[in-house]
């Protein structure tokens, strides 16, 4: 499998908005509602990211077949209502948006692209990577926790259904 990851460009950004369709069709149909109802991510969300060279992208074979953000904190995330966070660390980056095209899922590539996307905040001198997804996400806690996170809490979107569980991995 020839994958790579790279910074997104703004010629990447109609595919990335096709895999953000994608894959909120692929929560839909497990009955899901993160990214639903007008919630998740959206172009313009990519855009400001790229023009930050905050976005990534997977390609696999040369095509675009994921994307994922790396933020830095604060990144506006809620604070968590139960657990915390192992604040030994000064500065932390968050990963959001991660998503893959249906043509690439299956493959064990989420985990290879989240190791990447470690990487690259490894090498910008994080160490504190930060994540959340739904409680109902199983597939994305079962990748999350692969790459070694560890579950912290629950915070609360300011929106419908906004449970999330918290993730954390502290790189030495």
């Amino acid at each position: 499998m020839n994958q790579k990851t790279r910074l997104a460009t703004r010629d990447d950004l109609e595919k990335i908005q096709a895999i953000f369709e994608s894959g909120r069709g692929y929560l839909a149909a497990q009955g899901l509602p993160q990214w639903q109802n007008g919630y998740g991510p959206t172009g313009p969300d990519a855009a400001l990211e790229i023009e930050a060279d905050r976005g990534y992208v997977l390609l696999v074979g040369g095509v675009v077949s994921g994307y994922a953000s790396l933020i830095p904190g604060p990144d506006g995330s809620p604070p968590l209502t139960e657990g915390e966070w192992d604040t030994s660390h000064s500065r932390y980056a968050a990963l959001h948006r991660v998503a893959l095209d249906r043509a690439v899922r299956g493959r064990g590539l989420a985990a290879v692209f989240m190791r990447e996307i470690i990487q690259r905040a490894r090498d910008l001198g994080y160490q504190d990577i930060r994540i959340d997804t739904h409680p109902e996400n199983k597939i994305m806690q079962r990748v999350i926790l692969k790459v070694g996170f560890t579950y912290r809490g629950i915070m609360h979107l300011p929106i419908p259904e906004g449970e999330r569980f918290a993730y954390q991995l502290l790189i030495d």
